[in-house]
């Protein structure tokens, strides 16, 4: 479906400005699959709604999108390479951020495939800036001892640690700014997911998607 320009301006300033009842509007006018495209909105610089209401703390909207978006939303990049939770780290949003990583966590769970489209694309980004920093006259041994460590740096990332143009993660942004509460919330997800084995998530997976995804939306922390 395309979106008219005038609806696309509608999301986008709705977003922005914390407009529930404008978003809602547009929402009442789509039926099905439709509501989920309007978090793929974007303007020129490739921000989504989600971008602006995470920038902006606007939970109440994030809890709108967050009902319908998919994985490709929540961890969408603008053209500085940040997603929405770079900016509600960023701008320290607790309850926002909190909200897309827990998101973004039962969507792992539930949509695995789409999930693994995702670590590759990040990988690759990754292993392109890790190769544009290469130190000159290193043995071809040396270079791949380190993809060879940095592709076991990637295995221990979570999904949503995505790295923006500048190289920095949403914890990055957060602790460039003194978001105290913010890197420790992050620093405690990252522990979890540390701990995780291999086989927990795909038995987390076999056990029952349409549940585990269900549990977390209640869950998020968005009231």
């Amino acid at each position: 479906m395309a979106f008219t320009e005038e609806q696309t301006d509608d999301v986008l300033y709705a977003a922005r400005a914390g407009d529930t009842e404008a978003l809602q509007e547009v929402f009442s006018q789509l039926e099905g699959d439709s509501k989920r495209l309007i978090s793929h909105i974007t303007n020129d610089q490739k921000n989504t709604p989600l971008h602006f209401a995470a920038a902006n703390g606007h939970t109440d909207i994030i809890k709108m999108l967050l009902s319908e978006a998919d994985l490709d939303a929540l961890l969408s990049q603008n053209t500085a390479g940040n997603t929405p939770l770079h900016w509600a780290a960023f701008n320290g949003h607790l309850d926002v951020a909190t909200a897309l990583v827990d998101r973004i966590e039962a969507l792992e769970l539930s949509q695995p495939e789409q999930a693994k489209k995702q670590r590759t694309a990040e990988d690759q980004r990754e292993r392109q800036r890790h190769d544009a920093t290469r130190v000159k006259g290193q043995s071809e041994e040396e270079i791949q001892q380190e993809h060879k460590r940095h592709e076991e740096q990637q295995k221990d990332r979570a999904l949503w640690d995505i790295r923006n143009e500048a190289g920095r993660g949403p914890m990055s942004e957060a602790q460039m700014v003194d978001r105290e509460d913010i890197v420790q919330m992050l620093l405690g997800r990252l522990a979890q997911h540390d701990k995780q084995t291999p086989a927990e998530p795909q038995e987390a997976n076999q056990s029952s998607s349409v549940d585990q995804i269900n549990t977390k939306t209640e869950q998020l922390n968005v009231s």
